[in-house]
């Protein structure tokens, strides 16, 4: 049996159609994966920025409290200067004369202070 007229002209135009159809889908199954990347990459963006933003607060934190310390510090150094000029370390003659008076004392060689209840 023979075809319809036509009929061949109709095949041709639905294999057309689903020609057409099968690019439309490619062309947008491109467009979407650009726009996902697109996404993807503005994501990252975002994501870098939060970090560069914590990494300056912390070293913001850090030098903020390397600051106080130092500043701690320096206080503790004066006070330790201050302590050390109000009370000089007393000589070698004087630390001598100390210990020979504490050893009188022991050994009772120094007056009124023997063991003999003679105070």
């Amino acid at each position: 049996m023979r075809e319809p007229r036509g009929t061949g002209a109709e095949a041709a135009r639905a294999v057309e159609r689903v020609l057409r159809a099968e690019r439309d889908a490619e062309a947008s199954l491109v467009r979407t994966r650009e726009e996902v990347q697109a996404m993807l990459e503005a994501g990252r963006e975002v994501a870098r920025a939060d970090v560069n933003r914590a990494m300056q607060r912390v070293t913001r934190w850090q030098q903020a409290h390397a600051l106080a310390l130092e500043q701690r510090l320096q206080g503790l150094r004066e006070r330790a200067a201050a302590a050390a000029e109000a009370r000089p370390l007393p000589d070698a003659a004087t630390v001598t004369a100390a210990v020979e008076q504490v050893v009188g004392h022991l050994t009772g060689a120094v007056h009124g202070g023997g063991r003999d209840g003679a105070d």
